[in-house]
């Protein structure tokens, strides 16, 4: 009896330190989990700033399918990030939908993407096979009664993406910001889908039925 004495104790003092060593990984993974979903908007934003176009598309899609471990595994792939950090990331990016940024390069990635220069055109006019053609009024602007000019074009490409899990689109334009796009999601989540779709066709290059489809999966 007093032989089986030393390697007893031995089996506690093994299991007890198997035990703290589960409890504080078990903590850490608590912890991590409850600091994703404090994070905000600028978290999402630098998480999205990490991926080249072609990875934001990628891992937006794993998501819009449901597929999150697919989507950790990727940005882990794209980033170099830990396991802990990739989930968080994924996380935030999915609460908070980031669009592509071609303004901010990402680390290690392309450089921005400059917009292609194009002919000017007249305010209240859009240049169409050689031709001016008028743009139409929008809701509001029937309204007002407000003869607006076009939109002001940024030194950069704003790239909004929106999916339902079975179809992705994507808007890229010059004329676009977070504001706007802001704007544009407010006007679709209060229901009033017909000026939104107007507000991002006069923000975009899209036709209006393109524009109406886009704003129909916000």
């Amino acid at each position: 009896m007093e032989n089986l004495l030393p390697p007893l104790l031995i089996l506690l003092v093994v299991a007890a330190i198997v035990v703290l060593v589960l409890r504080a990984g078990a903590r850490r993974s608590k912890t991590s989990l409850e600091s994703a979903p404090t994070a905000g908007p600028d978290a999402a934003a630098s998480a999205a700033a990490r991926l080249t176009e072609a990875q934001h598309r990628a891992i937006y899609s794993l998501i819009a399918r449901g597929l999150t471990v697919q989507a950790i595994g990727a940005y882990r792939e794209a980033t170099s990030v830990g396991l802990v950090d990739a989930r968080n990331a994924v996380i935030l990016l999915d609460r908070y939908p980031q669009p592509f940024r071609g303004d901010a390069a990402p680390k290690g990635g392309a450089a921005p993407q400059q917009p292609t220069p194009k002919p000017e055109t007249p305010a209240g006019t859009r240049g169409q096979g050689g031709r001016a053609e008028a743009v139409p009024p929008t809701r509001d602007e029937q309204r007002t009664g407000a003869n607006r000019p076009r939109p002001q074009r940024f030194p950069y490409r704003y790239r909004a993406i929106v999916s339902n899990g079975r179809q992705t689109l994507e808007v890229a334009s010059n004329m676009l910001n977070d504001e706007i796009y802001g704007e544009i999601k407010s006007l679709a989540q209060i229901g009033d889908a017909e000026d939104a779709a107007q507000m991002l066709h006069r923000h975009s290059d899209i036709s209006l039925e393109d524009a109406r489809a886009f704003v129909a999966l916000l």
